[in-house]
């Protein structure tokens, strides 16, 4: 689905965007619905009954965890060399508010959702569910924040699920997108970001009603920009497309080359993005390489 690759990359840019000094209004809206976009996208795209339990951990593995240790090392020899954050540190507590923090809780999500979904009775999956929903919910409501963001699994692991279960119940006609549903989304997830400010990776979800709902209506409202894209701007979509292709790369790598830019030679915004862009395009064509002389898809 073009539609939802371009949906990844407008959260992604939103993301670069939302870890910049913009008006707190702006960034809280942008927050309201940008991982948990990631998170939804992740369960609706996922075919749950491909694999066992089992093949599914080392896919999934595979995929997501053998790339974000070696993108850490990367990343932790940058920080060591202008001095920002410490490998004993990162054992101890993870990436914090840095954006890989999102990877390892996206694998145990999935995981988890993998699980749950394993169970047969109807009854007992949503209350497993349900169930993991509240120790989430206690979670954040005790102030517990978790080493490596684990605090936010069990959240994390209902908009997985919450994903899937979308791609079933929306109907053809439900998706049809129109500016009057984006604009009606886009009022209400503005209007609970006015009052609540949702932070996945500290687990920051309460009040679980309204942010929930401004999660939900915000991403669909990606959606059906995305699918708008895609319908009539051609060359647009082309370009997000792999762009949301390549969402892993600029989750790891756009933080770091912006610290070290300020770091080693500080200039205006729009130089600083452009060169953003250009040493994660470098980026992007290294992996390939990296993953063509192996022969296999390791990065």
């Amino acid at each position: 689905m073009k539609w939802l690759d371009i949906a990844k990359a407008t959260a992604i840019i939103l993301m670069v965007l939302g870890h910049t000094s913009i008006p707190s209004s702006l960034s809280n809206f942008i927050w309201a619905f940008h991982m948990p976009l990631f998170f939804i996208a992740s369960g609706w795209t996922t075919n749950w009954e491909k694999y066992s339990i089992i093949k599914f951990s080392l896919a999934k593995a595979k995929t997501l965890l053998v790339p974000f240790f070696v993108y850490s090392v990367i990343v932790l020899a940058i920080q060591n060399i202008i001095g920002l954050g410490n490998i004993s540190d990162w054992f101890r507590n993870g990436w914090v508010a840095y954006a890989l923090w999102f990877i390892p809780v996206l694998y145990l999500s999935l995981f988890c959702a993998r699980l749950i979904l394993a169970i047969q009775v109807k009854t007992m999956r949503i209350l497993a569910l349900m169930s993991l929903l509240v120790v989430g919910i206690l979670l954040c409501r005790c102030g517990v924040y978790l080493p490596w963001s684990l605090s936010s699994v069990p959240y994390a692991t209902f908009m997985i699920v919450l994903g899937g279960k979308m791609r079933l119940w929306l109907s053809q006609q439900m998706l049809e997108p129109k500016w009057w549903k984006i604009l009606i989304l886009f009022f209400i997830t503005f209007s609970v970001s006015h009052f609540w400010r949702l932070d996945m990776c500290f687990n920051s979800i309460l009040p679980i009603i309204p942010l929930t709902i401004g999660a939900l209506f915000g991403t669909l409202m990606v959606f059906y920009i995305s699918m708008l894209i895609e319908r009539n701007l051609p060359m647009v979509a082309n370009i997000m497309t792999a762009i949301g292709r390549e969402t892993y790369i600029i989750v790891a790598f756009s933080q770091i080359i912006i610290m070290s830019i300020n770091y080693f030679h500080p200039m205006n915004v729009a130089l600083k993005y452009g060169l953003l862009v250009v040493l994660l395009v470098l980026l992007k064509n290294i992996k390939d390489v990296v993953n063509k002389l192996l022969k296999t898809k390791i990065l």
